[in-house]
């Protein structure tokens, strides 16, 4: 009798990779949706916070857009930060039809599309910035649930393949998003909503064209549910967990202090007069389209490459090494052929680092009856630096005096990743 049925009856074996009927979770279908929902989700954090937002604060306040954006950018990490968790433990201990994840993608796209629409009718820096909290809210609660589901439905030895299908997620939002944009610029209700509209799609078919492998479970025991404050975080007291945490949170400081300032970089630091047509904000989605499509094309080889050696912490130190030393470029090449450098090295070497960073964070959790929670805490290792990055920026610039101090901090930020990755002991 195979090993996939149950001795007594027959029928199949119901395992943590395996639905009632037998077949595999993680296939082709999943990992098509998945994609799609992850794309979604970072055309909004990346459409929003490069282009329309930074565009609707300088029209608001142009003397002041730089310490604006990064008041605000301040407010949506505190909101990221708390979010993630919070919505990732109030999502294991859910219990539906549907399963765990699906009640809180849909709810938390449906109210982040609202929100959307609602932060391109603002026109004061307070209404700006509170809509503005309310997106992060939501998108953190999307971003704690989607991240679980990838070792919900993964097998460990197939994790590779799903961080890689993350990481090209990454790539396909953020050019769907920095391309959409600058041809709405000028109308930010049009704008966010032709960029929801990817989260939209994602979460529609990722709901409504998989199945839940936790549909029906049990939530777990209640003793769990009392936890303390303390015991919220326990995560971080674990050994490779907290590594973990900071090796992601240090080279995503890296390449989001950059990457959020990138139209102020390219008018006050390169000049806008140097810029192809001098347009600024196509500019920036020139930049990001070549970046993400060399990330492309590393995170394809990158992932499956780590489940076939069954090795991932080299991987993320030779990245970490090359976003460094790509961050550099600029310092001693401020022109626009030096920010394509930038683009095209930081991009090759930041797609292997994605590949594999999913899979390592999804191996290195130390309670399985806490995934969500445990993941949420780890998001808030990439969404706190994407949403400070501009409040990190607007501090180095200020206090250091420029941009090409800014570039050296990233480079320095980034080469501590390769440090933080080595203590790990769960992962090879």
């Amino acid at each position: 009798m195979s090993d996939t049925t149950e001795p007594a009856t027959g029928k199949p074996r119901v395992t943590a990779n395996t639905l009632a009927d037998g077949k595999v979770i993680g296939g082709a279908r999943f990992l098509t949706t998945f994609l799609l929902a992850n794309a979604g989700m970072y055309a909004i954090f990346q459409g929003m916070q490069q282009i329309v937002l930074p565009s609707q604060i300088a029209i608001i306040d142009p003397a002041g857009k730089v310490g604006a954006y990064g008041i605000l950018a301040s407010i949506g990490a505190l909101a990221a930060a708390v979010g993630n968790p919070i919505f990732g433990a109030l999502s294991d201990r859910t219990k539906s039809r549907f399963g765990r994840r699906a009640p809180w993608l849909l709810l938390s796209t449906i109210a982040a599309l609202v929100l959307l629409a609602a932060l391109g009718g603002m026109s004061s820096l307070f209404w700006l910035g509170a809509a503005y909290l309310l997106v992060m809210i939501t998108m953190s609660a999307f971003q704690a649930v989607i991240t679980a589901v990838m070792p919900d439905r993964v097998p460990e030895s197939r994790r590779g393949l799903a961080s890689s299908i993350a990481s090209i997620a990454l790539t396909i939002g953020v050019i769907y998003g920095l391309n959409v944009a600058p041809f709405f610029v000028d109308k930010p209700v049009v704008a966010y909503l032709l960029i929801g509209a990817l989260l939209a799609v994602g979460t529609l078919s990722i709901v409504f064209l998989t199945k839940d492998p936790t549909a029906r479970q049990e939530a777990p025991a209640s003793a769990a549910e009392r936890q303390s404050m303390r015991h919220f975080f326990s995560g971080l007291r674990d050994h490779d967990f907290a590594w973990a945490f900071w090796s992601r949170a240090t080279i995503m400081i890296g390449y989001w202090t950059i990457s959020t300032y990138q139209l102020y970089t390219l008018t006050d630091y390169i000049g806008a007069d140097k810029l192809p047509g001098g347009n600024a904000a196509a500019a920036v989605a020139l930049l990001g389209t070549i970046n993400l499509a060399v990330s492309f094309v590393t995170s394809l080889a990158s992932g499956p490459l780590s489940d076939k050696v069954r090795r991932r912490k080299i991987f993320v130190i030779v990245a970490s090494a090359g976003v460094g030393l790509g961050a550099l470029i600029p310092v001693f090449s401020p022109t626009w052929g030096g920010m394509l450098a930038y683009s095209v090295v930081v991009g090759f070497f930041f797609g292997v680092y994605m590949a594999v960073d999913q899979a390592i964070m999804t191996l290195v959790l130390p309670d399985p009856e806490n995934t969500a929670r445990d993941l949420g805490l780890l998001n808030v290792a990439t969404t706190g630096p994407q949403i400070a990055g501009p409040f990190l920026a607007a501090l180095v610039i200020t206090v250091a005096g420029g941009y090409a101090p800014l570039f050296v901090f990233a480079a320095v930020a980034a080469l501590l990743s390769a440090f933080f990755i080595s203590p790990i002991r769960k992962v090879a």
